[in-house]
């Protein structure tokens, strides 16, 4: 059995927490509480899209926080997005479905928020389903994550993540008696203002990580300067989606996680990536 909970709001502030309170025409639903029976958050839905008021980039996720989370606070990637100008644009995104099992208090809040990061586009519009079941979905368990964002400044060159939009510095230990990476949500977007190509790709190493620096490729970008009097469109990211990775790791140890992007420079990159991890 399941049952759906959504909020949805706006984040008009880089690096500011913003919590999501309403549903559209329902101002006012009031706290978002575990349904009765329900055991399990087994997916979270999100979306989240910049409103192109400025010419630059962003990332964004969404928290989750309040005392029916049983095992604490968790934060999710939700998208990324550049604008080559700010003088016109249309983009649709669909909602991406991110699987994890958490364990949740019936009746008890759970606070949903949202957060841009990168730098200030103007204003992003996040949307956020939580997914209760009765019982643990497939994979383990019992997830935790971690989620950080960073900018990526030139072509060719490591940076690390280590920032989570308004917290400077999250933590990066992987949860005590977890071992493996089991799924990773990631986003990725230059700002799109030099024209040329990229790929984007992601590395994972430090002392936690078992067997050596793993990397995954997470996309691939283009630019082309329009023609005089046109706009050029934005660009914007879902979520990529991996599951069942199976990276070995080592509990109570730092992971060190840095986003990359190769090839022709197109302007700074925004990257926002969540591990998720396993017993």
């Amino acid at each position: 059995m399941k049952q759906f909970r959504t909020r949805e709001g706006d984040a008009t502030a880089v690096d500011t927490k913003t919590q999501l309170t309403t549903v559209g025409s329902d101002t006012a639903p009031g706290p978002l509480l575990v349904p009765k029976g329900m055991k399990f958050i087994t997916g979270v839905i999100v979306s989240a899209i910049q409103n192109m008021a400025a010419a630059t980039g962003f990332s964004a996720f969404v928290r989750l926080e309040g005392p029916g989370l049983q095992n604490g606070p968790e934060a999710f990637a939700a998208g990324a997005g550049g604008n080559a100008v700010a003088t016109g644009g249309n983009f649709v995104l669909r909602a991406v479905r991110l699987p994890v099992n958490l364990p949740v208090v019936e009746g008890n809040e759970i606070q949903v928020f949202g957060e841009m990061a990168g730098t200030d586009i103007g204003g992003t519009g996040l949307v956020v389903t939580l997914e209760f079941s009765d019982a643990a979905g497939p994979g383990a368990p019992e997830n935790k994550t971690i989620t950080v964002e960073g900018d990526i400044a030139s072509v060719d060159t490591r940076s690390a993540l280590t920032t989570q939009g308004s917290v400077a510095s999250p933590s990066l230990i992987v949860p005590a008696g977890y071992t493996k990476i089991d799924k990773k949500y990631s986003a990725a977007s230059p700002e799109g203002l030099a024209n040329g190509k990229q790929t984007w790709f992601v590395r994972l190493g430090g002392n936690a990580v078992q067997g050596g620096e793993q990397v995954i490729c997470l996309g691939a970008s283009g630019v082309i300067a329009v023609q005089a009097g046109s706009d050029a469109a934005p660009q914007c990211v879902a979520p990529v989606v991996l599951e069942d990775l199976q990276i070995p790791v080592s509990g109570s140890d730092t992971i060190s996680v840095w986003g990359e992007g190769a090839g022709e420079d197109t302007g700074t990159g925004h990257m926002v990536i969540t591990l998720v991890f396993a017993k």
